[in-house]
């Protein structure tokens, strides 16, 4: 027995000293700290929002341990702070780093507002007092881009929004019935998580090709290097036209990263509730555009990357002209591309008329335009597809006249008809591959759509189907 506890005294005596070496701090200016980087930027922040935490390591590669003070070079009027071993403020003292250990140093900035309409940059250091007199800095800078908050605003008399600040959108944008919300050329709309434009009036929103009217998240930072969370769905709510909502307009828009595009609740249909022109609706959770009963015309859009569906039509009226509808989500697997109905949630709603002309409907799926109807009603529900590129099975059905069918039997999914697209896709780029079938088989309404949503001319005759006119690669 004695020889044991002999045993645990000379190992508790060996822990003793192991650990009292580990923790040794020298004093020796030979001895520097090591970095994960010597310069933390942020690329673009919205002034007057602290950003999302950023940081670095700070690694001791040294025999013997370090004790050091931080210092935020410009005090406590920084606009930067910093976080170290659970400690926060302009100058954090006493720190340790055994021999071989590491630290992480937290980076967070909020710029303050100006009036100047320009960015704002902001710079600052922090300094790293070691105990033996050693000085070492790493560099912070921001770009700051002002802007303009609206929390939980209500509109109840006609507004514009303006291209002169982005726009940062909280607890949702709500459109009072009778009230029209103008979105001027070039307007940009940053929604905060589960924020979304709700429309009881109507939204008039007409960018231009060189003013594009932008809607999507307010996270700017990285998920991941290389990966924006504006790469993401889910980053937002998305647009509700509820049932008094009519004659709105979406012209050269955006709309990206929500958990839905477009949702057009009931209405009459006597007008028309929704026209989308020249517009892009890219990957969302949901669907991309959902009408119910309700009369939509789209044109020379891009829908895409739903998880949900690209489109989904129940009832009403409807016609798709010159659109690329891919149900291409990077992040998982999409639903069907076009779902054609007559009821949704237990309730009958007819199809009075759906039409896709000069389109791409495709998808990873074998069948990707769907219909889903009253077995009584199926047989003549008013829809049509023309001169259009088709992911489903061939049909002589009479209501599909000129088109195109594809199979994944001869290509491996529907993304060949687009460049790049395991790239490409999360950018929202959708140019089409030279090998594509849908080229050259739309009708003659390129005489009224004689540009492309990327602004290249479509020939007279012969143009290619959906949004975007091949062009050879340089």
């Amino acid at each position: 027995m004695k020889r044991f506890r002999l045993l645990n005294m000379m190992i508790a005596v060996l822990i003793f000293w192991s650990c009292t070496d580990d923790w040794s701090f020298s004093t020796d200016s030979r001895y520097r700290l090591d970095f994960s980087a010597d310069t933390v930027k942020f690329d673009t922040v919205f002034a007057g929002v602290a950003s999302p935490t950023g940081g670095f390591m700070i690694y001791n590669e040294n025999s013997e341990g370090l004790r050091f003070d931080a210092v935020m070079g410009g005090g406590a009027a920084s606009p930067f702070r910093m976080n170290l071993d659970g400690e926060g403020g302009a100058v954090i003292t006493g720190l340790e780093i055994p021999a071989g250990d590491s630290l992480f140093c937290f980076v967070s900035v909020n710029i303050p507002c100006t009036d100047d309409v320009a960015l704002t940059d902001a710079f600052d250091s922090i300094r790293f007092i070691l105990e033996s007199g050693n000085v070492q800095h790493v560099r912070l800078s921001a770009h700051g881009q002002n802007s303009v908050s609206l929390k939980g605003l209500r509109v109840e008399s006609d507004m514009t929004l303006t291209a002169r600040l982005p726009y940062i959108i909280y607890d949702s944008l709500f459109v009072a019935d009778g009230t029209v919300l103008t979105l001027a050329p070039g307007a940009s709309l940053y929604f905060h998580s589960d924020a979304y434009l709700d429309v009881a009036g109507r939204i008039v929103a007409r960018g231009k090709a060189d003013s594009v009217i932008l809607m999507r998240g307010d996270r700017l930072d990285l998920m991941l290097p290389k990966l924006p969370y504006d790469y993401l769905n889910g980053q937002w709510g998305g647009i509700r036209l509820r049932g008094s909502s009519m004659g709105n307009l979406l012209e050269y828009c955006d709309i990206h990263g929500g958990n839905w595009g477009v949702r057009a609740d009931s209405s009459s249909l006597d007008d028309t509730k929704l026209t989308v022109i020249s517009s892009i609706i890219h990957n969302v959770t949901g669907n991309g555009i959902e009408a119910t009963n309700s009369r939509i015309s789209v044109a020379n859009s891009q829908i895409t990357a739903a998880v949900g569906r690209c489109v989904d039509i129940a009832g009403g009226m409807s016609d798709f002209t010159f659109c690329t509808i891919a149900g291409l989500s990077v992040w998982s697997y999409s639903d069907k591309t076009v779902v054609l109905s007559d009821r949704r949630d237990g309730r009958s709603y007819p199809l009075q008329g759906a039409s896709f002309r000069n389109c791409i409907i495709t998808g990873r799926n074998a069948t990707e335009f769907v219909t889903d109807f009253d077995e009584t009603s199926a047989p003549s529900a008013p829809f049509s597809v023309s001169n259009s590129l088709i992911m489903c099975k061939d049909s002589t059905d009479t209501r599909f006249s000129n088109v195109r069918f594809e199979n994944l039997n001869t290509k491996p999914n529907g993304a060949y008809n687009f460049v790049d697209h395991s790239v490409q896709g999360y950018k929202s780029v959708y140019a089409l591959d030279s090998t594509s079938r849908a080229r050259g088989i739309s009708d003659d309404m390129s005489t009224l759509w004689t540009v492309d949503l990327a602004g290249i001319a479509r020939p007279s005759s012969g143009a290619d189907a959906g949004c975007y006119q091949y062009v050879p690669l340089e």
